[in-house]
């Protein structure tokens, strides 16, 4: 393991000093798995109760656009007209964000699909369907609930900022890239504000035919080749998996300028080449009248879950402009990065835990469009705090996403 040269470090929150201590100079990376696990499983237990809480609400009177709660059960009920199938292509490049950055999360490319069904191989499905019993995450009965399922594949790609470099980079982010096989299913009651999506995502580090494909697609847009390849995490391939879970409440909506709105909340957990906690808040607003625990194709990120979407109407029955904004903070405390630590096969260039800044904010804003053949374009941008803390690795970075969806 090639250590990196450490910066000069700054002044961090006690939650960072603490991560340090307990995690950084105690926990191995096997230890850190163990902790998420834990806190995985914790997030499983039944909250549903708490949520009754939120589905009284008032108006603030008969001139109030705000919705009631009776509106709202009727319109989360009113599934039958929706159409639970479709697919998306959703591709990450930093170059999308409009800057001369091309390093860190540099590229990711997914393909999703969706329905009410079984999505992709049905053992997939099943092996996610244990582990959610076995961890005891969803509803306390899943008799009077709806599940909605999505199945994806993708490949994302990790690059220090300098491409030239044939030599390991010990002061910056190694070479990484993973391509997977990852299937969701979301379970929600019509009515209720709340909601619990999963996903199982079973891949491979270090695939071999990356480095060439990089290359040819740097050499078509004339951009400088990747050289650096020889020193990427798990070189020649390494298998890896990851669970993850997320519960979303809906706090709040309504209609603003006679088009909807809704915010909700998301905590979430994970286990794997990602091991992390975290809370998500997003806003969204438009005239799509997508449900609010739906997921869009633009708050998709290489380390969410895949999404789930049902489209509500056809865009021809629309007479005008047909958007949706979103705008949203994810807060993660990352106990363990494969991409950046490695797993159990050797790399080259890789970082301790004490190397790795745990706490991550990430913001975007995203909009979604839906032309007439009911074809939606998606566009994100994103824009995370750095994930090391020493050398040149230590830097925020963004980039944008572009999402092509159809509802059928």
């Amino acid at each position: 393991m090639i250590m990196s040269v450490r910066g000069k470090r700054r002044t961090r929150l006690k939650v960072i000093n603490f991560l340090e201590s307990a995690v950084g100079a105690r926990l191995n990376r096997r230890a850190a798995s163990l902790l998420a696990a834990m806190l995985v499983a914790a997030f499983g237990a039944p909250w549903t109760k708490a949520a009754a809480d939120t589905r009284g609400g008032s108006a603030d009177g008969p001139s109030s656009r705000v919705r009631t709660a009776e509106a709202l059960k009727a319109e989360l009920r009113d599934t039958r007209s929706m159409r639970p199938r479709g697919w998306i292509v959703h591709l990450d490049n930093d170059l999308f964000a409009f800057t001369d950055d091309d390093r860190d999360y540099t590229a990711g490319v997914s393909v999703t699909l969706g329905g009410n069904d079984s999505a992709g191989p049905r053992v997939f499905t099943r092996a996610l369907e244990w582990i959610d019993r076995r961890v005891g995450f969803g509803p306390d009965s899943a008799a009077s609930h709806e599940t909605l399922r999505s199945f994806e594949t993708g490949l994302v790609l990790f690059t220090p900022q300098d491409l030239d470099a044939r030599e390991p980079l010990t002061e910056d982010r190694p070479y990484a890239n993973l391509g997977y096989f990852s299937t969701s299913r979301l379970v929600h009651h019509p009515g209720e504000p709340v909601a619990y999506q999963s996903s199982l995502t079973i891949g491979v580090l270090g695939l071999p035919f990356v480095e060439q494909l990089h290359r040819r697609m740097h050499v078509a847009f004339g951009s400088r080749e990747p050289m650096g390849y020889a020193h990427e995490i798990s070189k020649g391939g390494e298998p890896t998996a990851r669970y993850a879970v997320t519960r979303y409440r809906l706090l709040g909506s309504g209609v603003f300028d006679e088009r909807p709105y809704h915010t909700r909340l998301g905590l979430s957990g994970s286990i794997g080449h990602l091991t992390e906690v975290g809370a998500e808040l997003e806003f969204r607003w438009g005239n799509l009248h997508t449900p609010w625990w739906s997921s869009t194709p633009l708050v998709a990120d290489y380390a969410g879950h895949p999404p789930i979407r049902l489209a509500a109407d056809h865009a021809a029955e629309s007479g005008g402009l047909r958007f949706q904004l979103s705008a949203g903070i994810n807060l993660r405390v990352r106990a363990y990065n494969a991409f950046l630590q490695g797993q159990f096969r050797s790399s080259d260039v890789t970082y301790p835990s004490t190397d790795l800044d745990h706490l991550l904010v990430e913001a975007w804003l995203g909009l979604t469009t839906v032309l007439r053949n009911d074809l939606s374009i998606s566009y994100t941008v994103r824009h995370q705090t750095e994930e090391l803390r020493v050398g040149n690795g230590a830097r925020p970075f963004t980039w944008a996403g572009i999402a092509i969806s159809q509802q059928f």
